[in-house]
């Protein structure tokens, strides 16, 4: 199934605290996470886990930054030979997805009539699209995999996810806070990504969601968007290390891995 991947690397990483987006923050082994996130999706495509058609990467609005993480794309696409477009992104993550989706429909090749099985990648037939965190830089191909074969099997979303392993409880109040509840965590999943889509149907659930009272900052995810449009989002199994840096505890567990080897993606191509 053609596959088409979106990388969202517009993020501030405010809460990494390292002064400037967190797509570009270097890692133990002198390269950036965005990097590794792009090296991680061709290690995909070698192991045969998708049938790679091109990469949009979303970049910070700061032109200065966005040149700097294209630089990196440009690098990366001269080593690879694969396709990479970078888009600037929003104010919010939605926004950003959404910048991306129109580069990705240009990558993708028009979409089909509607209700015709080339739908969602015209003359090519249904479009997966896969929606990345460049925060996630060690995914592993069996998840990439796992997704496009859900994805193969008709579903038209679906997420990796990993089992909660701490006690979940719901809080009210102002500090100190009171708990109301705790949740059964047997229903609970970590969400990770790449969440993987019928390209078409996810673009038709964001113009949904952009229309409805809560907005682009109502998305914390694209899945939310599908499931708001009245689809199913399909659920497979996520890996320890699709695991996303968003503090400075996560970058020193990325570098450990670094150091050790233990990520199957630290080869750099």
């Amino acid at each position: 199934m053609r596959t088409t991947v979106l990388i969202v690397a517009a993020g501030s990483g405010s809460r990494l605290q390292a002064g400037i987006p967190k797509a570009m923050v270097t890692l133990g082994d002198g390269h950036t996470m965005l990097e590794h996130c792009l090296d991680s999706v061709v290690a995909a495509r070698d192991a045969g886990a998708i049938e790679l058609n091109a990469i949009a990467v979303v970049v910070p609005g700061d032109p200065d930054y966005a040149a700097s993480l294209g630089e990196v794309c440009h690098a990366f696409a001269a080593r690879t030979a694969v396709t990479v477009q970078t888009v600037p992104g929003g104010a919010e993550r939605a926004d950003s997805v959404r910048a991306g989706l129109a580069a990705v429909r240009k990558l993708a090749g028009p979409a089909g009539p509607a209700g015709s099985a080339g739908s969602a990648g015209g003359p090519f037939g249904r479009h997966a699209l896969l929606v990345h965190d460049a925060a996630r830089p060690f995914v592993p191909p069996a998840v990439f995999s796992a997704v496009v074969t859900a994805l193969e099997s008709g579903t038209a979303a679906v997420v990796p996810a990993v089992e909660v392993v701490d006690t979940i409880k719901t809080v009210a109040g102002a500090a100190p806070e009171v708990v109301t509840g705790t949740l059964q965590r047997t229903q609970l999943r970590a969400v990770q990504t790449p969440q993987g889509f019928d390209l078409t149907s996810l673009e038709a659930a964001h113009r949904l969601a952009e229309e409805g009272a809560g907005g682009a900052a109502a998305l914390t995810d694209d899945a939310m968007a599908m499931e708001a449009a009245g689809h199913r989002v399909g659920v497979v199994a996520g890996d320890p290390l699709g695991f996303k840096i968003t503090t400075q505890l996560d970058l020193m567990m990325a570098n450990a891995l670094l150091a050790s080897g233990t990520s199957t993606n630290l080869e750099h191509h």
